[in-house]
């Protein structure tokens, strides 16, 4: 059974692109008995309208620098590291 960081990713992938039967079963069926993830789901979609509304659609007009893109892959490293 995946753990609640793949089926995380699997639920924010599936956003993009089409994601196969077994990973949407896998969904299914962790967020059946996590209650954390259940509340991510949720959490994520609430910040998904937000983003679409126009009050916050200005934010979707922003890019990181080369310089800003380092730096978080730089912290995101060290996160994982420890």
């Amino acid at each position: 059974m995946k753990d609640c960081q793949d089926i995380t990713e699997l639920v924010e992938r599936s956003k993009i692109e089409r994601i196969s039967l077994g990973d949407r079963m896998s969904i299914g069926m962790h967020s059946a008995i996590c209650k954390n993830c259940r509340q991510f789901f949720r959490d994520s979609d609430t910040l998904d309208e937000m983003m679409q509304s126009k009050r916050f659609k200005h934010l979707g007009e922003y890019s990181f620098t080369t310089e800003e893109k380092e730096k978080l892959k730089i912290l995101l490293q060290s996160k994982s590291d420890s």
